[in-house]
């Protein structure tokens, strides 16, 4: 029988490579080894895994995810059973399992024996009551989910039991369409437009309940030994990187559909930015499909992985070849996570899925190829010990138990709380623990209550109860009815009202998601005001846009900001509102729809005008630039900003030396000349003649230029703490100005390449328009001189290499569909297609290159400091 199976696997699948010529990932750990279990024919396209009671290892097969148009394998997918029958760790029997599912995305074994499925649509449960090998007693729609939304992909997936063997199961954010979601009881919850969702029913779908949203695609999700649950977040459009969460229940994790793909709108937060939504744990390597708690069962005869990755979640990154590691420690409510990687492999190494064996080893499967579509390949490796010891596995050890979660656990499960406790956890600005508090008020309505009587002057405070009042409200179920209590009321018009633009932001998502079209007349109103900021504009006039229209799309609204943008007769403030806040810039916007305001703008709205067009990539640009630097007659600043940004050529040099050299030449402006020439070609009548250069304004520029020395004797830039002494004895006063023309010019700091301050510049690297509020009187110096020191996680760029041979050191701004779009190190984008990514090394460190402030020269990086500073102080 084994014989004509394999016969007629080898008649269905493509010829398997040579296992010799199948190179095995490499593993960070001498003590371990990956070999390979399977590989086609004997498996193909295999993404989830898991072993059942019996110690077998069941996989899926996929055979309707992306067909080829010449597809001729199975109708339906294939849940396998892979064993070694002849204990040489090499797979040798295959057999079908179950093969009635399509679109199946996960498989977990559950602690009574049965084994549960995903597919896109819905939950079943199988068993093989016989012992034959093959699922007989199958129980479909344990979780159904009804929508006309088909893609494969953002469905109902990540199946996870916590020790009480109820279920944790992930839903991808379904295209932002609507849905309705049941189980075997009565419960139903429907829902459109908002993220991606991570949903609780007990072991028989029942009791269905949502316990977090937010996400783009929670792909994977577990629960570790002690009930903590994780998750990963696939896919973050114009937000990389991928996400890893710490799931804690009525936790909003920040996207949402129905306010775009880019991720970019002020309703939206990818890492905890928008008041009351929480942060990620970490940023994953892209693509993560599974994660795990690896804590091995103990056994005498243990092979599993070395005690260092025991209680680390293990995250499979499908796109850059690598099995990543977290080992988590207690901080906030949370964890901080610290990354390790347990193995990487070549472009052929695709990891998708995991499944721990009775002995502790770990089994990963291997989607093989970079192609979406079917493809034949498949591989199934097993990471383990070269040498099991005789000793049992130790358990994990619980977390100690720190005062934050201490706290947490008063919040979430202790006896009714005071009002001075509501009101200290309300002013917690640690984000889970802000959360924690806000569900609970939600749930003490009389304390609500009495909270919401009190006009309570703390932005923080007010909007945990704009935030406690909306969970209380959908907890109650008056939501579905149409009903807004008074609570509600008074809380909306008051915020509308506040100073705070946070608050009035809060009680404007509030009317935008619901569409309370009562209170528009209040979102006209604030839209009025002569001080609204940027988010708020962006975020009223999304709101009016969906009170007219339930169906508005991020779409619509740049229809609505160019058209604001183009009205001839339109306020120039509301103008530059609508380009601050424009997504996705440089495909909306040109330099050819930028030219009639130039003409009209007055001279500091026109500097800021010039500072954003310099920063697209519209090469129309270029003339409008130069005819500013050039022109007589405008204001300096204007043209200061303009030679910034313009290219320049030889023919332009005897003006700009003119321009450095001549008595009557407006300061700011022959300094501006002496930064744009350097790098330049110069005559040696030029060269002569800026050596004559005694202003102090340009001294420091000019002998940039001429290639003398232009700093005084430095402190080591490994020495932060130095700096501010020897910046200090500078002659003159810090020049904001000028530290902004630093910042914002690609020929001196280049910071606008990658960030962003007064909505100029580019999102690739952190916003850096409150960055004044930093903590630690040297951080911004450090940032500076060594920009390696204090990057975060999802600010580290990669080494990518691409099927055309070339290489590229950058960092990855955004993904769409299956495409990236990153930034070099020159400030250029360029869009690589996933299928044409070969290898994507990661580098623990930041685009921002080490060395910037050793071209800058000593008054420019006093300058840029103390202009960073400034940001946002107050």
């Amino acid at each position: 029988m084994l014989r004509a199976l394999l016969v007629s696997l080898v008649l269905i699948f493509p010829a398997s490579a040579s296992a010799q010529d199948i190179v095995p990932p490499k593993v960070n750990d001498d003590a371990l080894a990956a070999t390979l279990f399977a590989a086609e024919p004997l498996i193909q396209t295999p993404i989830g895994m898991a072993f059942d009671a019996a110690g077998r290892l069941l996989i899926i097969e996929s055979h309707t995810h992306f067909r080829p148009k010449d597809w001729k394998g199975p109708s339906h997918d294939q849940i396998v059973c892979l064993q070694d029958t002849d204990g040489d760790g090499k797979a040798d029997l295959r057999t079908v399992f179950f093969d009635e599912s399509d679109m199946t995305m996960d498989i977990a074994a559950h602690p009574d024996g049965s084994i549960y499925l995903s597919t896109r649509n819905e939950i079943l449960r199988l068993r093989d009551t016989d012992n034959d090998g093959r699922a007989d007693k199958i129980e479909r729609k344990l979780v159904w989910m009804e929508s006309e939304s088909r893609y494969p992909h953002n469905g109902l997936s990540g199946l996870a039991f916590d020790k009480n063997g109820n279920l944790y199961f992930g839903m991808g954010e379904n295209l932002g369409g609507s849905y309705t979601l049941q189980g075997t009881d009565s419960t139903k919850l429907s829902d459109q437009g908002e993220g991606g969702n991570i949903f609780w029913c007990d072991k028989n779908g029942k009791r269905l309940r949502r316990i977090a949203t937010g996400f783009w695609n929670p792909f994977g999700v577990c629960v570790d030994p002690f009930g903590n649950v994780f998750c990963t977040d696939n896919d973050p459009d114009s937000r990389p990187p991928c996400r890893l969460h710490h799931i804690i229940e009525g936790g909003d994790y920040g996207y949402q559909f129905r306010y775009g793909r880019s991720g970019l709108h002020p309703f939206i937060s990818w890492n905890g930015e928008l008041t009351g939504t929480l942060p990620m744990l970490a940023g994953t390597g892209e693509a993560p499909c599974d994660v795990i708690c690896y804590a091995p069962p103990a056994t005498p005869l243990f092979a599993g992985l070395s005690t260092a990755w025991h209680g680390s979640l293990l995250v499979a990154s499908w796109v850059d070849h690598r099995i990543e590691s977290y080992s988590l420690k207690p901080e906030g409510g949370t964890f901080n996570a610290t990354r390790k990687l347990l193995c990487e492999g070549g472009q052929d190494f695709r990891p998708v899925a995991f499944a721990t064996a009775s002995d502790g080893a770990l089994f990963v499967s291997d989607w093989v190829r970079r192609d979406y579509e079917l493809h034949g390949k498949g591989r199934v490796w097993r990471i383990a010990a070269k040498s099991p010891a005789p000793l049992a596995a130790a358990p994990l050890k619980p977390y100690p138990k720190s005062s934050d979660a201490a706290l947490l656990e008063r919040i979430q499960t202790g006896p009714t709380p005071t009002d001075a406790e509501i009101k200290q956890w309300l002013l917690n600005p640690k984000p889970y623990l802000y959360a924690a508090a806000i569900r609970r008020l939600s749930r003490e309505g009389q304390q609500l209550r009495d909270f919401v009587s009190i006009s309570w002057p703390v932005p923080r405070l007010t909007c945990g109860l704009l935030l406690a009042a909306r969970q209380a409200i959908t907890f109650e179920g008056l939501e579905e009815r149409g009903l807004l209590p008074v609570v509600a009321h008074t809380l909306i018009n008051r915020a509308m009202s506040d100073p705070d633009s946070q608050v009035a932001l809060l009680a404007m998502k509030w009317i935008s998601d619901d569409q309370l079209t009562r209170y528009k007349h209040l979102v006209e109103e604030r839209l009025k005001a002569p001080a609204i900021t940027a988010p708020l504009y962006y975020a009223a006039m999304t709101t009016l846009a969906r009170l007219d229209n339930p169906k508005a799309t991020e779409a619509d609204l740049v229809k609505r900001l160019k058209s604001e943008i183009a009205e001839p007769s339109g306020r120039p403030a509301l103008k530059r509102l609508a380009l601050e806040i424009l997504p996705d810039r440089d495909r909306h916007i040109t330099a050819k729809d930028l030219s009639p305001l130039l003409e009209k703008a007055a001279e500091t709205y026109k500097t800021w005008l010039i500072h954003y067009l310099g920063t697209l990539r519209d090469p129309e640009r270029l003339p409008l630039l130069h005819t500013s630097a050039f022109d007589s007659n405008e204001a300096p600043p204007v043209r200061v900003a303009a030679l910034l940004h313009c290219d320049l050529t030889d023919a332009d040099m005897p003006a700009l030396v003119e321009m450095i050299m001549s008595a009557e030449a407006e300061p700011t402006l022959a300094r501006a000349a002496a930064q744009a020439i350097q790098g330049k070609s110069l005559s040696a009548a030029q060269l002569e003649g800026l050596k004559r250069a005694t202003s102090p304004v340009v001294q420091q520029a000019v002998a940039r230029a001429l290639g003398q020395t232009f700093t005084g004797p430095r402190p080591p830039l490994n020495k932060p703490e130095d700096w501010p002494k020897y910046l200090a004895k500078l002659p003159g006063k810090p020049d904001l100005v000028n530290g902004r023309n630093v910042f914002l010019s690609p020929k001196l700091g280049g910071c606008a390449l990658c960030h962003r301050v007064e909505s100029i510049g580019n999102n690739a690297g952190p916003n850096l328009s409150t960055i004044g509020r930093a903590n630690g009187p040297n951080y911004i110096l450090e940032s500076l001189l060594q920009p390696n020191r204090n990057v975060s996680p999802q600010f580290e760029s990669f080494i990518i290499t691409t099927t055309d041979g070339q290489t590229r050191n950058a960092f990855q701004l955004m993904e769409r569909g299956g495409t990236h779009t990153y930034i070099d190190l020159g400030g250029h984008t360029f869009e690589i297609k996933i299928e044409d990514i070969v290898s994507r090394i990661h580098l623990p460190v930041s685009i921002m290159p080490e060395g910037l402030v050793t071209k800058l020269t000593d008054d420019e990086v006093r300058d840029l400091e103390a202009y960073l500073k400034s940001l946002a102080r107050d």
